[in-house]
Formats: structure tokens, C-alpha cells, sequence
């Protein structure tokens, strides 16, 4: 038995060791599978956590993109929203330049970084920091800014269309909340549009609106001089054209006439009536619409302002605001101008009996004036002394009053290294000198040996509420108003006007405008009649009941010709108008600003151009001039605006 017994202990040694070895190939399995375990494990972590970082990354990426895209749409919107602000509806012009409104809307989001949403929401922020080559926020305006006549209102020229383009470039930075950084800029334009409508400044507009208005011209009365003819064509009658060509007529605004139909000569001389144009006949070159037939009658004033009244208180008589007109111009008494006004030698306007001769203004030397100087004998006030308002008071005055025919040079002068408005008065056989030194605040008369410098110079005030009217140029420089008015007839007028003055000359029988009178400086090109938008270039008004004689140059650069700046009005209900006594007539006309007359009268002209002063097209005008009359039966015309933002450009500038 025990030899079995020893098989049997060495059997179980052998197992034994096999188990050994066994058990040994198993841990190192079982550590070699942990360690791959773990290396996946490891690799696993690492790309979670790198997608993680990724997707953050991206997403604060994607934030500040966000709020850098949204800072942009936040500030093109606002500078929108200020333009809409700043805009005046219905007024001509609704606005001037940038305003001030508009650059300062913006500015919070140039002070810092500005949160987009609310707590909840993600958190971007943006800051408007400066463009890239240091470009301006916003330029212009460019685009229509000066007007043009509504064709939805073409009986109406001072309905006008505006479009004020303004060119934006905003740069932004936003940010996310983990301190990522993304910059844009974009570029585009802000289009302002506005329609003054009907009535745009509320009161009638001055009669300088008109390119030219006649209000009777008869069928077949006889052709129009042929030439260019810009601003607004009207009459009352219808137009009368030959057949005329080199030059013939060209038209670049609206025109139009009561009438059905219009008067067509022949070469021949023979009339025919029509709407269009009949066969054989030079065609007139008309705008867009062609000529406007059938239009509503236009009532021009008699005088809505007295010239002779605004000599003595600034103010005249205010406008019509019915039609018919129910009140009229009353000249002031003889006893009120003998308490107001005074020669240079300081006689008194006289106070009953036939006026004596003499150029005449208002003076005072007591008290102090409107400007708070003190006013004596030695230094006295222009303007009027109002001794019966409570407590008595200083007053203004417009102008000066020539009593009986004279003749009147302008000039534009210089006094003191001032510019001055000089005015040469001839009269009775006395030259009288007006020097108007604005800038100074002085006006000097000087006639028959004798001077008064007064402290002052003449102004124009409502004549409803007595306020003083500023009116500003294209420039943005106030135009100081001067009225001359004379008790008969101007016999002759030349001259020139200065820059940042405004004269309306008016004569109680007629004006004979025996050379050219310019302004210094101009404020249209020509012949483009395009306006000069920085113009600071004066404003004159030529104003008679009568007529108004046109003589050609004598000698000179321009002899045999006649150039007027200026609006011209001869009106008075009646037959007035324009004509050319001279032997030999005027070889060619040239009219800077407008012409309205009562009836179209018969003038010995080759040529005739009227460039319209695009100034005239809103409420500008000279000071003092006739006002348009409402018109009766006409429909009113809303004003409109809008705004409208066209991006051109948009790039990601940085990333960071």
C-alpha cells in the first residue's frame, strides 16, 4: 500500500507547481488589462476635455461675435433714430449739416462696454470703439438737400422733396463673458427723406418763391423772350412762345398756366392756339411732365408788407392769412413820421404839407436802445423811440426813407476792416451816403456836410409779435435786413450787393435800373443753377407798383447787356410789369433770382435767362417782400419723412 501512497504525494507536488505557474499568468493578464482599461480611461478623459474646451472656445468665440454683430445694429439704429428725431417735418429745409443731436446719441456706447440682454440671458457686451485709418462715425449729408418742387403738388413750388444721405461707419468690440473679443465694422448710408407739403413754414411764403409769375398774359399777347429759364414757371393767363431757336427755350422746372392751352407763333408771326405743339414749330424744352395746363388760379399780393411803415418800426404790415385779403397797407401818418424820423442834419420830417426832399430814418437820443447803450446827442440810437407804450421804450427801425425821386448806387464796401453795405443816394440834386456797418453795430449818413453815426442798425421784427426775424444763408451766417423806400421814383439803380446783407428797395411809382447789380459773391453756379450750399452771398428785392424800366449797359465789359440780382416784383393788381425804354433794347437779359409782374408786356430783348436763386425755394427771400397769398380752395398737402438704413460693407476686423 505504500508505494501507492508515494505516487500519489509526488502527483500532488507536480499539480501543485502547475498551479503555481498558472496563477502567476493570470496576474500579469489581469495587470495588463487593468493598464489598458486605464490608458482608455485616460484617453477618454482627455477627449472629453478637449471637445469640452473646444466647444467652449468656440462658444465664448460665437458671444463675442454675437455681441459685436448686435453693438452694430444697436448704434446703426440709434444714429437712425436720432437723424428721425432731429429731422423737421415740414420744414424747408428739415435740417442743416449733422446736427448736434445726432453725434451725441452715440456717445454712451464710446464711454465703455455696454451689457446686451438681462441676467438670464448670456452675458456679451460691446464697446463702439474708434474706425480703422481714424474715419468720421458719419459724413454728408449728400443727396437733395436743397429741394425740389413736389410733382404731386405742382401748383404749389414751395411744396418741396428732401433727401439727406449720410454715410455711416461704426466700428464695435464685443466681448464675452470669459474675456473673448471680436471686432466688426460696417459701412453704410442713412437716407433721410421729407416733403414739406402745403403751407410748410405755416405763413405764406415771400413772392420770391417764383422763377417767374405773370398773372395776366392773353392768348396770342406776343412770344416770350427765348433763352434758359430755371425755377418755377406760373401765370395766371397762358404762355405765349415762338418759334425760336439758338437760342430757343429751355426749361428745367415746373411750368404752368391757368389756361388750356397755349400760344404758338410761327416764324411767320402768326398765332395758334393749342395744348401740344403744332406742326412746323420749334418745340420749348421742357422737364419731366411737360407743361402743367388747367392749374388752379394763383392770387399774387397787392403789397402784403408796407415798405414805407417798416421804415419807421421794422415790422410793415403783417401778411395776408385769408383770401380775399382783408387787410391792407395803410401808409403811416404824416404826424408818426415826423415823430420818428430825421435827416442827417436832424431835421424833422415835416409834419403836415407837401414832405421836403430829403433821405429820412429813425433816430432817438434818449434812454437807452434795444442793445442797452445809452443814447444822447453825441451818440445817438437808429431805430424808434415808442413814447407811447408803458413805460416808454426804444424801438427798431428798418430803414431809410427817401422823399421824392433819386437815384441809388449799391456798394459793397469795406469800413474798418468791416464789411459794410454802402448806399449812394442822389437826390433833389443832394447825395446822401449810408455806410451800414453790421459787424460794428453802427450806421453813418452823411449828406450836405453833415454825419450822425448812430449806435444801431436797422432790423426786421414780426410784425405780429414784434419778435426780431433772424434769418440764416446756406452758410449758416444771419442776413442783416436793410429796407430802402422811395416816396416817388427810382430814376436809376446799379450796384453791388454785399455778403450776409439783405435789401429790399422799393419805389411808390416805379424803378429804372440803369446798369447791372450783382451780388459779391454768387449763390447759384451758372449755368448749372445748382445752389452754393457754403454761400454766404447776399439777398436783394426790387419791389414797385409800377413799372420797372430796364436799361442795357452803356459801356463796360458788359455794354449792350443787363444783369439783375435779384428777386423783382412789379405788382399792384393792376397792369405793372417790365419794360425797356432804351434805344436799341438789351441784347441779352440776365436775371439771378426771379421776375413776377401783374402783365406781360412788350420788351425789345434778343435774349432773356432767369436763373432761379435756389435760396428762394423755401421761406428765404428778401426782408420786407411782398408775401404770397393764400390760396383759395387749395388742397392741403401733408408732410412727410422717413429714414431708411442701406448697409454697403461689413467685415470682421480682429479675434482676439
Amino acid at each position: 500500500m505504500e508505494p501507492a501512497n508515494n505516487n500519489t504525494a509526488a502527483g500532488n507536488a507536480a499539480s501543485a507547481k502547475k498551479r503555481g505557474q498558472s496563477r502567476g499568468v493570470a496576474l500579469v493578464v489581469t495587470l495588463t488589462l487593468l493598464a489598458l482599461l486605464s490608458a482608455a480611461s485616460l484617453a477618454m478623459v482627455l477627449t472629453v476635455s478637449s471637445d469640452t474646451l473646444i466647444n467652449g472656445y468656440y462658444r465664448n468665440y460665437r458671444g463675442s461675435f454675437y455681441a459685436a454683430d448686435s453693438g452694430v445694429n444697436i448704434v446703426t439704429e440709434t444714429i437712425k433714430n436720432a437723424i428721425l428725431s432731429a429731422g423737421v417735418q415740414g420744414s424747408t429745409p428739415p435740417m442743416v449739416g449733422i446736427p448736434a443731436s445726432v453725434t451725441t446719441s452715440y456717445a454712451p456706447y464710446q464711454a465703455g462696454y455696454y451689457s446686451i440682454g438681462d441676467s438670464g440671458s448670456w452675458g456679451g457686451q460691446f464697446e463702439m470703439i474708434a474706425n480703422p485709418g481714424g474715419t468720421a462715425v458719419i459724413t454728408g449729408p449728400t443727396g437733395n438737400t436743397t429741394g425740389t418742387p413736389n410733382p404731386s403738388d405742382p401748383s404749389n413750388p414751395t411744396d418741396l422733396m428732401y433727401s439727406f444721405v449720410y454715410t455711416y461707419t461704426v466700428t464695435v468690440q464685443g466681448k464675452s463673458t470669459s474675456g473673448e473679443a471680436e471686432q466688426i465694422t460696417e459701412v453704410g448710408n442713412i437716407t433721410y427723406g421729407s416733403t414739406s407739403g402745403s403751407g410748410a413754414a405755416g405763413a405764406p411764403p415771400s413772392f420770391s418763391k417764383w422763377g417767374a409769375f405773370i398773372t395776366n398774359f392773353a392768348a396770342c399777347q406776343g412770344p416770350l423772350a427765348p433763352g434758359t429759364m430755371t425755377g418755377p414757371f406760373f401765370t395766371d393767363g397762358q404762355w405765349n412762345f415762338g418759334n425760336y431757336s439758338s437760342p430757343g427755350y429751355t426749361f428745367t422746372d415746373s411750368v404752368g398756366q391757368q389756361n388750356a392751352q397755349v400760344s404758338w407763333f410761327n416764324s411767320s408771326g402768326n398765332c395758334t392756339n393749342a395744348a401740344t405743339v403744332p406742326h412746323g414749330i420749334n418745340s420749348p424744352t421742357f422737364p419731366s411732365g411737360g407743361i402743367q395746363l388747367n392749374q388752379g388760379a394763383v392770387t399774387p399780393p397787392t403789397n402784403a408788407y408796407n415798405q414805407e411803415q417798416a421804415v419807421l418800426d421794422g415790422k410793415g404790415t403783417a401778411p395776408c392769412s385769408t383770401n380775399p385779403c382783408t387787410s391792407g397797407a395803410t401808409a403811416p401818418s404824416q404826424a408818426t413820421m415826423a415823430s420818428e424820423l430825421k435827416t442827417a442834419a436832424g431835421t424833422s420830417y415835416p409834419t403836415t404839407g407837401t414832405p421836403t426832399s430829403g433821405v429820412y430814418f429813425p433816430t432817438y437820443t434818449t434812454g437807452t436802445n434795444l442793445a442797452g447803450q445809452t443814447c444822447t446827442t453825441s451818440t445817438p440810437c437808429y431805430g424808434s423811440w415808442n413814447s407811447t407804450s408803458v413805460p416808454p421804450g426804444p424801438g427798431a427801425g428798418g430803414g431809410f426813407l427817401v422823399e421824392g425821386n433819386a437815384t441809388i448806387t449799391l456798394a459793397a464796401t469795406t469800413t474798418g476792416g468791416n464789411p459794410t453795405q454802402t448806399y449812394t443816394i442822389v437826390n433833389n440834386g443832394v447825395t446822401t451816403t449810408i455806410v451800414v456797418n453790421n459787424t460794428a453795430g453802427t450806421t453813418t449818413v452823411t449828406s450836405g456836410g453833415n454825419t450822425t453815426t448812430m449806435q444801431g442798425v436797422p432790423e426786421q421784427l414780426d410784425p405780429n409779435t414784434g419778435a426780431v426775424i433772424t434769418q440764416t444763408d446756406p452758410s449758416g451766417n444771419t442776413v442783416n435786413p436793410t429796407m430802402i423806400y422811395v416816396d416817388g421814383s427810382i430814376t436809376g439803380m446799379s450796384g453791388t450787393v454785399q455778403n450776409n446783407v439783405g435789401i429790399t428797395v422799393s419805389a411808390a411809382t416805379s424803378v429804372s435800373i440803369t446798369g447791372d447789380v450783382t451780388y459779391a459773391s454768387q449763390p447759384v453756379s451758372i449755368p448749372a443753377d445748382t445752389l452754393v450750399s457754403t454761400t454766404n452771398a447776399g439777398v436783394l428785392g426790387i419791389y414797385t407798383p409800377g413799372n420797372i424800366n430796364l436799361y442795357a449797359n452803356s459801356s463796360g465789359s458788359n455794354s449792350g447787356n443787363l444783369t439783375v440780382d435779384a428777386s423783382l416784383a412789379a405788382i399792384s393788381g393792376g397792369s405793372s410789369g417790365y419794360a425797356t425804354p432804351g434805344s436799341g433794347g438789351i441784347n441779352t437779359l440776365t436775371i439771378m433770382g426771379g421776375r413776377s409782374e401783374d402783365s406781360a408786356h412788350s420788351v425789345n430783348l434778343n435774349a432773356g435767362n432767369t436763373y432761379y436763386d435756389r435760396r428762394f425755394a423755401g421761406n428765404f427771400g428778401p426782408p420786407w417782400f411782398p408775401t404770397a397769398t393764400p390760396q383759395a380752395g387749395s388742397p392741403a398737402i401733408a408732410s412727410s419723412e422717413s429714414v431708411t438704413v442701406a448697409r454697403t460693407s461689413w467685415q470682421e476686423d480682429n479675434r482676439y
